[in-house]
Order: C-alpha cells, then sequence, then structure tokens
C-alpha cells in the first residue's frame, strides 16, 4: 500500500497528501518530503521516515530526543508530529524544514546556538545520561547513569564499544589493548575538563545539521543525552569538522577548558569504534591510530 494510502489514517494532522517526493542522504530508513493540506485546511509541508515495523523503537528515541531539544528554545528543531506502526511500516513524521546551502556567517551562528543550548541546559550535578537507551545508528547507545562522567564514559561509551568490537570479532588484540589502557587511565585522561553537565544532541556530524532558508542552523537525527559538552566536538571532527568561525563562536559564550582538544580525541574514538562495529574492519587501523595517539598525547 503506498504511503499516501496508510499514512493520513495515522496522522491527524495530515488530511490529504498531494504529493510524495524522495529526499536523499538517508543511510538507515526511507525519506521523503510529503506535501498536502494540514487539518487547518492549509497548505503543509512533512518530513517523513519509514522502515520496518521492528525499527519502532528508534523511531520512538528519535521523537524523544527532537522533544527534549526544543525544550531549550535555542537551535532550530523540526517539530515531532507523529510517530508509530503500520501494518507493514513503522514511521515518523515532522514538520519539515526547507535547507539551503550554508550562508558566510553560517557556522559563526552555528557555534554561538550551540554554546547557548549547552548554556540554557546546563546543570552542575552527575546526572550523565539518559532516561533510556537510545541510538547511535544502528547501534544501541547505552546511557544508564554512572556516578561520574568519567565512569560514564569508560563504562556506557568506550568500555560499551570495545565489548561490540571484541563480540563481533572486528578488535585485533592491539586494538584491544590500547582501548583497555584509555579505560584504566580515563581519569587522567578526562582531567580539566569543567564539571557542568548539559543535554547534547550526540551525534552531530554535518548530515545531522542543516542551514535553514533564513540562515539559521537546524539539528536534526539526534542520539541525545545529559554529559559533558566537549564530547559534542566527537562526531564533528571526525566528518570533516567545521571552520575556525565556528569553535571561536562557540567560545566567545562558552569558553573551553584547557586541553579540550585532547579530550575531544576520546569522543573521535567512541563514534569511530561504532563505525568499526557498524561497518567492519575498514576502521580498524583509524581506531588504532585514534587510541594509541589518545595514549601518547597525555
Amino acid at each position: 500500500m503506498m504511503l499516501k494510502d496508510w499514512l493520513p489514517r495515522h496522522v491527524p494532522q495530515i488530511r490529504r497528501i498531494d504529493s510524495v517526493d524522495s529526499v536523499g542522504g538517508g543511510c538507515i530508513s526511507d525519506a521523503v518530503c510529503v506535501r498536502g493540506i494540514s487539518d487547518q485546511d492549509q497548505p503543509d509541508t512533512w518530513f517523513v521516515k519509514t522502515n520496518t515495523v521492528d525499527f519502532a523503537e528508534n523511531f520512538a528515541c528519535e521523537w524523544d530526543g527532537l522533544d527534549a531539544l526544543r525544550s531549550t528554545g535555542v537551535i532550530h528543531i523540526p517539530e515531532p508530529i507523529a510517530t508509530g506502526v503500520d501494518a507493514s511500516h513503522s514511521f515518523l513524521v515532522t514538520r519539515w524544514i526547507q535547507s539551503e546551502s550554508p550562508t558566510a556567517d553560517f557556522f559563526a551562528g552555528f557555534g554561538r546556538r550551540l554554546a547557548e543550548h549547552h548554556v540554557a541546559s546546563e546543570t552542575t550535578d552527575d546526572r550523565h545520561g539518559w532516561h533510556r537507551d537510545n541510538f547511535l545508528g544502528a547501534t544501541i547507545q547505552r546511557n544508564q547513569p554512572c556516578e561520574s562522567w568519567v565512569a560514564f564514559v569508560a563504562q556506557q561509551r568506550i568500555g560499551y564499544q570495545l565489548k561490540l568490537a571484541v563480540d563481533n570479532g572486528w578488535s585485533d588484540s592491539r586494538l584491544k589493548s590500547d582501548v583497555q589502557q584509555v579505560i584504566d587511565r580515563m581519569d587522567d585522561l578526562l582531567s580539566g575538563r569543567h564539571s557542568t553537565v548539559s543535554l547534547l544532541h550526540g551525534d552531530l556530524w554535518s548530515g545531522n545539521y542543516l542551514c535553514t532558508n533564513d540562515g539559521r542552523v537546524a539539528l536534526i537525527d539526534p542520539a541525545v543525552y545529559r554529559g559533558c559538552g566537549e564530547a559534542e566536538f566527537g562526531m564533528i571532527q571526525l566528518f570533516g569538522s567545521c571552520p575556525r568561525e565556528f569553535y571561536d563562536a562557540y567560545q566567545d559564550v562558552r569558553p573551553l577548558a584547557d586541553g579540550w582538544r585532547r579530550r575531544v580525541q576520546l569522543y573521535v574514538l567512541y563514534h569511530l569504534l561504532n563505525h568499526l562495529n557498524l561497518f567492519g574492519g575498514g576502521y580498524l587501523s583509524q581506531c588504532q591510530r585514534t587510541a594509541a595517539m589518545v595514549l601518547r598525547e597525555r
């Protein structure tokens, strides 16, 4: 059955669908732009992702993350409209965001908004993690609270990914040994950071931030949790990074503690280990180099 036949039955906000156009860039789910008439009898546009029925929990976690990020009101986040299951599909519907090529001042604005979001969601307690596990790509992201940020990164991030890599047969003895040393030295490797905790997007690579048609940044596809703001830069630096004006603008609002570039390599390692587990041995040598660099730099 075609999407235009079954989706309005599940989403009251969509009264009629006039067109469905594929959207590129989806790695896991099918993504389309849906245009039609809303329940207010107005033309409207929605973004719809679909997958198999057993993907429903992934979409529920994405809904939860979008809703949480919207709560600070700082960064433009697409409004989640509906999520659920049809007979043969799971789906997520959000408000459509029209994206454009980045403007000249886009990255400076992005840096400021991200810092402002981290400040707005900041606490001084140790509420690391999240109220549920969610997903980093197709991998379960463990978010069980720990007594400290050091323990959280050691157990729920690096340690969990290392176990997956060993269990899946992607780790060799060198990587296992080096990453275990990283875990054992975590307290020292993470020393010097600010102790505050913020709500993080969690998967902030270049495909998950957009430039809107009025030049603002919009964030999509989160893997949220509460943690040290520096962790946000791990995925940013792994794939493409951002120009200097992004970091300068971030620090104008929320200065980073000395040694942040060194500490960020730990979060790069987390995302690399996840890619090793998702995509296999092509990421092994990069994981090895990064783990060795982390150990050398302290």
